[in-house]
This record gives C-alpha cells, structure tokens and sequence, in this order.
C-alpha cells in the first residue's frame, strides 16, 4: 500500500482565492484515492496529520490543477516526498479534483480555548526550544505557522508521546523528515559525553545543537563513541502531565498558529 503519496505536497499553505467549484460527483472517486493512499499523512478530508493540511484555498507548491499534477506525478525530493507513477492519467486527474476541493472544507474545530493554551505554553516554558513570532529557543523546530503545516491529532501526540508522533517512512538523510532533529549521543577520546540534535553531517564529521543551543563540532575519528537515535525524541513528553482539558487548550493554541510570524 504506499503511503503518503502527498507527504508534502506543501510546506506552507497560504490562504488565496477559492479553487473552483467542482461536484460532489467529480470528486468521489478522487477521495475513494485519497483515503486509500493519502488520509493516514494528511488527515481524513485532508484536515492534517503528521503530513500538512491540504484544506486551503491556494496551496503555495500547487496554486493550479496542473502544479497539482506535477507534484504528485514528480514529488517533491528536497521535501522527501516520493514520486508517484502508479497512477493512470484518469486517477490522476480524480485525485487531483479531489485535493483541489478541499479548499471548501473547513478545518475541524478544536474543543480547547487558545487563549488557556498559551498560558499553558509558557508554563511548561516551551519557548526555550521553540520559536513563535520570531520570539523562543531554536533547539525545536519553529512553530510560527505550525497550524497551516499539522493537524490536530498529530499535534495532540507532538507534545504527548514526542518520539511516537515522528514521521513514518522518513529518509535517514540529514536535514529530511524527523533527522532533521535527529538524537546523537557523543563520547569523546576523553571521555566527555554530549547530546544534541544533529545540524549536519558528512564522511568525516558531524555538528550537533545540545539542549544548551551551544553549536559542537567533532571529526569521527577523534570520538570513541557516536550512537545516531533514530526514532527518538529530546523532547519531553507531558502524557500524564496534563488534564485532558489542558490537552485541549494546548492544541487549540498550537492550532491557531496559522501566519504569527
């Protein structure tokens, strides 16, 4: 079954005109595609999973039908997203109608209050990893429009379980999917242990971030130790942390980082 054949048909989807309106008819087979193939990234209805949201006007990678096609026919290979040649010229077509009717649909409401979750934001001083408004730590990813780019859910589980919300079927390629925020733990020949997110990556080094946000740089051979923690996070998981109201505040702030910057 291939999966997330729309892993990252955007990395930023920007609000715009209204795609056309196309009949409930027109799209049907497009979604019986999607759900198959697509809905386990991007969200039943495309509302955003682990893989970004497609229910916006202009998708800033696909503003048109045939940009559309290009994407899902060529991917997208600096983003990880895989190229798509199973698909005959009719399906293809299906599927974009489909995609391009998400437009209309609008994004599923959050139960919490975004002004509760801010709070909670601060209080568990998220913003010493994380950079909101140009504001925070870069150790975490920035998280400005983080509500255009995930869903709910996979919000929810970002800050629950990190390491279970990392994305499946990622290349193990610096700078792509989860490795960009790959674990590294470093022994040096002298004994001295570091841990960090690796930052790049070539034959004969490797440079990390630690949880300080102070820049490391180490020649392989030099190292007695260097264990890469694929499928790890350094983030911190609050599962049992929160009431399940607090869960809810939380993503309705995250979610409605939408253009903060």
């Amino acid at each position: 079954m291939m999966l997330g054949i729309l892993l990252i048909v955007v990395s930023i989807a920007a609000p715009g005109p209204a795609a056309p309106q196309t009949s409930t008819m027109d799209t049907a087979p497009g979604k019986k595609l999607f759900d198959g193939m697509c809905a386990r990234c991007h969200g039943i209805d495309g509302t955003g999973d682990e893989g970004p949201s497609l229910n916006h006007p202009t998708l800033t990678r696909a503003p048109d039908a045939d940009a559309l096609r290009a994407v899902i026919r060529d991917g997208i290979p600096d983003r990880g997203m895989p190229r798509v040649r199973r698909l005959t010229e009719n399906e293809l077509d299906q599927l974009v109608a489909y995609v391009r009717s998400l437009g209309r649909t609008a994004t599923a409401a959050t139960r919490g209050n975004a002004e509760r979750g801010r709070v909670i934001y601060d209080k568990l001083a998220c913003a010493s990893c994380h950079i909101v408004s140009g504001q925070g730590g870069s150790f975490g990813p920035d998280l400005s429009e983080i509500g255009v780019s995930r869903g709910a859910a996979y919000l929810r589980q970002s800050f629950l379980g990190p390491a279970e919300a990392l994305p499946r079927g990622s290349s193990p390629v610096p700078g792509r999917g989860f490795t960009e925020y790959l674990p590294v733990r470093i022994v040096t020949a002298d004994g001295r242990e570091v841990r960090g997110v690796r930052i790049n990556e070539d034959p004969f080094t490797i440079q990390l971030r630690d949880v300080g946000n102070r820049l490391h740089s180490f020649r392989k051979s030099d190292l007695k130790d260097l264990e890469k923690e694929f499928g790890k996070s350094l983030m911190p998981g609050f599962r049992g942390r929160l009431t399940d109201a607090e869960v809810e505040d939380l993503v309705a702030y995250l979610s409605s980082l939408r253009d903060a910057r």
